[in-house]
């Protein structure tokens, strides 16, 4: 119990950066922002980073990357704040898995991820102008978890990081999307086989599907590796109706 209470304490303390440590004014210290939460030129469809662009006849198409170029995309933009690396990998599987089991530090991580999402903000026009969309959404969902694993969790983190980002939204929705196959974590999964793991996965409440039609909505989650979770939630609501599908996520993979 002691060693628990030792390790939440940087999130605990408004005074402690949960990166290093450091005595401060806020949850993240400045010189960890910036010096981890860079921004990127990314593909607005899968947010992607971009090492160099294509030569293309249309803004649009350049900042798109190859395989959603070729392939498509069940959103209509994607965007993240950082990339899956130190110190941000770290800092989401504390949230994730609650630092083992304790929930006590989970709001404070939360809101932690969303000061970084905010500063990312603040550097990168592209996602200020996606978090200024979001904001005029008919929608915010955080993509749902199966029951059994928030049972098992305790909390869904994609809802913790909407409520951080969002709290005061009056169409922050965590009960539209609903997800009812409990599916083989994706990570562990071939790049391959993942679409097909997610088949079926999500669903809009039968009840509520009627509130979707010809709407304006953002996803939100924590991490996208190849945004085929995202994209399967994404065709779940644009089936019952939803005209377009943003999403933004705290960390891309890749």
């Amino acid at each position: 119990m002691f060693t628990r209470l030792l390790r939440a304490l940087p999130d605990v303390l408004p005074s402690g950066c949960s990166v290093c440590h450091t005595w401060g004014a806020q949850a993240i210290c400045t010189n960890c922002l910036l010096a981890f939460a860079k921004p990127k030129m990314r593909c607005i469809s899968c947010a992607l980073p971009l090492h160099a662009l294509p030569s293309l006849t249309t803004e649009q198409e350049a900042m798109r990357c190859g395989a959603c170029l070729t392939l498509g995309s069940s959103l209509d933009t994607c965007h993240a704040a950082v990339s899956y690396a130190y110190p941000w990998d770290q800092l989401l599987q504390r949230l994730k898995y609650a630092d083992h089991g304790d929930l006590s530090a989970q709001p404070a991580l939360a809101g932690s991820i969303g000061l970084v999402m905010r500063h990312a903000a603040g550097q990168d026009a592209r996602l200020a102008n996606a978090f200024h969309d979001a904001s005029r959404s008919d929608w915010i969902i955080p993509v749902a978890l199966h029951p059994l694993r928030q049972q098992e969790r305790g909390f869904n983190q994609a809802s913790a990081i909407a409520q951080a980002l969002f709290a005061n939204h009056p169409r922050l929705n965590h009960e539209l999307l609903l997800r009812i196959k409990n599916t083989a974590v994706q990570a562990d999964l071939p790049k391959d086989t993942r679409a097909h793991n997610l088949r079926g996965a999500f669903i809009v409440a039968p009840l509520k599907a009627h509130l979707l039609k010809g709407s304006h909505v953002t996803l939100i989650d924590d991490v996208t590796t190849t945004t085929s979770t995202l994209g399967a939630a994404a065709q779940a609501l644009r089936q019952a109706g939803a005209r377009v599908v943003n999403a933004v996520v705290f960390a891309r993979a890749g």
